[in-house]
């Protein structure tokens, strides 16, 4: 994985989505929080997580459009440009009269996220040979697990002793330095645009990219797994606070430990990840990695009957941080290799619609079942949804390697 690191144009592309999404993960944790000193009022803080998963729904299709028809060094360093710029109008809010520009500025560096996040991981796919995809996407796995160990408790860090303009600035000063860092990693690269003609027709050419994949047996499948997988995450967002406070005892400390630690797991999960990718296929990897996914979730939540020992729950939920970034690194491995590079920004971006906007729906089913006996058995079936996924994840490994499925029939 680290190797990979000496191929031009990986390492300023890998170094500027560490910086990038460190300043994410910062104003992700410290506006909330600002919000809620400013209102009072959790409802509100709450429209601001619902309003970063609009753009992903809405946008990321469109977005797609851009990423195949335009340079995409050249689009990564723009979009780097205006999210630092972006932050700026922050600066001017101080008190809740100013709330509508959080909003416009929630959204706004949402849908540039929209853009920038599936433009990398196309971009990923034309710098190393076809041997080496699911190798970068773990090295951009790994940095991106290492961000938001970093960039979380430094967003709260900054806020709690220097105030949001800290954050801002800190923020907006990651952007610009990722800016930099993808303009040095283009020099010298051939222009990344797949397509022979730079005309952007939006709505023609986001529906070519559906229609990509609903030609593609194995892009298809993929799609049905990452709604199932999505649902899960959805619900769990939701489930697994009410299960900390309802059967650990815990509190809001508790919950914020719990969910901090999956990225210990991840961290140390992609360092043997590399093992596995020597040995299994893209679809083979993610078959494992969800079904040990779902048999972690049924673990955890049926854990209290024998023990609500907190030190447990952390070495669980440590573990659980694993088979996310395995399962992450094989979808997106599968999209490279079977989206066409004319079509694969459309491809991704629609993979990462599909799971925002199912994601939505699966917050919002687990928001309906209250604490009672609803919550004991929505939890027996978000961990069922991810062990499906893993079962509909093994026709994605038969579409996408036939000859061997075949075999094995004989």
């Amino acid at each position: 994985m680290w190797s990979l690191l000496h191929r031009p144009g990986v390492p300023g592309l890998a170094a500027a989505g560490l910086l990038s999404e460190v300043g994410d993960w910062m104003l992700f944790v410290a506006l909330p929080l600002f919000v809620l000193q400013l209102t009072g009022s959790p409802l509100v803080t709450a429209t601001v997580f619902a309003l970063e998963l609009v753009p992903t729904v809405v946008a990321a299709p469109l977005a797609g459009v851009l990423i195949d028809r335009m340079d995409r060094w050249r689009l990564m360093i723009g979009v780097a440009a205006v999210q630092a710029l972006g932050l700026l109008p922050l600066l001017a809010v101080d008190s809740a009269a100013d709330l509508w520009l959080v909003y416009v500025v929630v959204v706004v560096e949402s849908a540039l996220g929209t853009v920038i996040e599936p433009c990398r991981t196309a971009t990923a796919a034309t710098l190393v040979p076809a041997g080496d995809l699911m190798a970068v996407n773990q090295l951009m796995g790994v940095l991106s697990s290492a961000a938001r160990l970093v960039g979380g408790p430094l967003g709260g860090l900054l806020l709690g002793t220097a105030g949001i303009d800290a954050v801002l600035v800190a923020d907006a000063a990651t952007f610009a330095v990722a800016a930099a860092l993808l303009m040095a990693g283009s020099r010298g690269r051939t222009a990344t645009r797949a397509a022979p003609s730079p005309r952007v027709r939006l709505l023609h050419d986001w529906g070519d990219g559906l229609r990509v994949v609903a030609r593609a047996p194995v892009l298809r499948r993929i799609m049905g797994v990452v709604a199932l997988m999505a649902v899960a995450q959805g619900a769990f967002v939701v489930l697994f606070v009410l299960f900390v406070v309802r059967d650990l005892g815990g509190s809001e400390t508790d919950v914020g430990v719990l969910r901090g630690v999956q990225a210990i797991g991840a961290l140390a999960g992609g360092a043997l990840l590399g093992l596995a990718v020597r040995r299994l296929s893209a679809g083979r990897l993610v078959v494992v990695s969800l079904a040990a996914f779902g048999a972690l979730s049924l673990v955890i939540w049926n854990g209290p009957a024998v023990t609500t020992a907190f030190g447990v729950y952390v070495g669980l939920f440590i573990a659980a941080g694993a088979p996310g970034l395995a399962t992450m690194t094989g979808l997106l491995t599968l999209l490279q290799e079977h989206a066409p590079d004319a079509g694969r920004g459309r491809v991704i971006s629609t993979f990462f619609a599909v799971f925002g906007g199912v994601q939505a729906i699966g917050m919002l089913l687990a928001g309906l079942v209250g604490t009672g006996a609803g919550l004991t058995a929505a939890l027996q079936v978000q961990g069922v949804l991810y062990l499906v996924a893993a079962g509909l994840a093994v026709r994605v490994e038969q579409a996408a390697h036939p000859h061997r499925s075949s075999h094995c029939g004989r």
